[in-house]
């Protein structure tokens, strides 16, 4: 005799590749009123950060304050019928349900001083990341989500957006704006760009002074 199983073989799970990003948003608002409680700082960041139209994944930054506040979340997704991928030490990655089928969402794990260099690095756009890179190598220094914006093997700041935006020269930028065309950002105008260079000669000048 067949047995159970397969005479009655489990549907296949459909995992959704991307989303409108009203719907993504809804998935996203639905685990953070899960898993909020504990985390001592959570953001949404990705995609539905920089509101694009359409998302491929959720992503959070978060910091939590103890290990098992950190496992905890798990245990949220598990009781939202998530699907598990991976539960690491700083990363957990999961497929929550959504209209039948299954949604990536990702968490990121930061520690207070790096929170805001991991907001920056997992908000993207991956572009705008690498341009900021090349930003902080022409300045002497380094962006490293696990530590922040380093200057000679020390640590800049991290804790804070609007600081290592700041400490590179530029101003805080809206997540929409984070996009490259053409080389530059799109918030970048060259006048712009001729300023940003003019404040960063007069940093450096103040730091050898």
């Amino acid at each position: 005799m067949r047995k159970q199983s397969t005479l009655f073989p489990e549907k296949e799970k459909k995992f959704l590749k991307e989303l409108d990003l009203a719907k993504a948003q809804e998935i996203a608002d639905q685990v953070r009123s899960a898993v909020a409680g504990h985390c001592v700082k959570i953001e949404v960041a990705g995609s539905i950060r920089r509101q694009r139209d359409k998302v491929h994944d959720i992503d959070f930054v978060v910091v939590t304050k103890t290990e098992a506040e950190w496992q905890k979340i798990v245990e949220e997704l598990k009781r939202l019928k998530a699907i598990l991928n991976c539960a690491g030490d700083s990363v957990i990655k999961a497929f929550m349900p959504w209209q039948g089928g299954f949604f990536q969402v990702d968490f990121y794990r930061a520690k207070p001083e790096t929170y805001g260099i991991h907001l920056i690095i997992r908000t993207g756009s991956a572009e705008h990341n690498m341009w900021l890179a090349g930003c902080a190598i022409s300045r002497g220094m380094r962006l490293k989500y696990s530590q922040g914006l380093i200057m000679k093997d020390k640590v800049v700041t991290g804790e804070d957006e609007q600081a290592v935006f700041e400490a590179l020269g530029l101003t805080w930028q809206s997540p929409s704006e984070r996009e490259i065309v053409d080389g530059k950002p799109v918030w970048q105008s060259l006048e712009e760009a001729q300023v940003y260079e003019k404040i960063w000669h007069n940093l450096k000048d103040e730091s050898h002074s």
